[in-house]
């Protein structure tokens, strides 16, 4: 994970495990410490993947380890997702080409997602992979995909170009592959103008049922 903060205000958190992105047990830790600084020393968070790939999710070498060690990424994967959306500042994501499982969970859970056009594909893979979802996992899924959109997205594990990915919510805007980072920025600069102190309090308030269900489920 690469952390840098950018013009005083912006938080840069960097996936970096692989190149595929995986999110592993330290991964998702140094993704939780990076969002704890960010809170002490700027007014946005910006989460990047890498040119070609966002994230592929979990981290498949982990889970064929066995349930014990599984468990204990999974369980610190769902406590990361839970950090992102309670996070009170804006937390904008950068898919700069493929996005898978965890990875589309990161993109959920922040409030602005810019993708980049090509062949890529953003896809829920649970189901195809013979994975449950968690309830952390079904309330971010069913509030931010279009509901038409919930069998086919969530529960048939269809792959959606980033084009129709924005259509149903998985992502906000495409632009070209080379533009994601700079229009993620620029989106977080924007966002960055508002007042910090009430984007916070609307933010938590129109998420506060979901938040309170999904901390219930983690006994948080």
């Amino acid at each position: 994970m690469k952390y840098e903060l950018i013009d005083g205000e912006i938080a840069k958190i960097t996936l970096d495990n692989g190149k595929a992105n995986a999110i592993s047990f330290d991964a998702a830790t140094e993704l939780m410490d990076a969002l704890d600084k960010a809170k002490e020393e700027a007014k946005a968070v910006l989460i990047c993947g890498s040119p070609g790939i966002f994230s592929a999710g979990f981290d498949l070498k982990v889970i064929a380890q066995g349930m014990d060690v599984a468990q204990k990424m999974l369980g610190q994967g769902m406590l990361m997702t839970e950090k992102i959306y309670s996070h009170p500042q804006p937390v904008i994501t950068a898919c700069e080409g493929h996005s898978v499982g965890m990875g589309v969970f990161i993109m959920l859970a922040a409030d602005y997602r810019v993708g980049a056009k090509g062949e890529f594909a953003i896809r829920l893979p649970e189901t195809a992979i013979n994975m449950y979802f968690t309830k952390i996992l079904k309330v971010i899924a069913k509030t931010h995909i279009d509901p038409t959109h919930h069998a086919r997205a969530i529960v048939q594990s269809r792959p959606y170009s980033p084009e129709q990915a924005a259509e149903v919510g998985m992502l906000d805007e495409v632009v070209d592959a080379d533009k994601v980072v700079e229009q993620a920025l620029a989106r977080a600069k924007e966002l960055c103008e508002l007042p910090s102190k009430q984007y916070a309090t609307n933010k938590l308030y129109m998420r506060e049922d979901e938040i309170k269900e999904i901390r219930e489920s983690l006994g948080l």
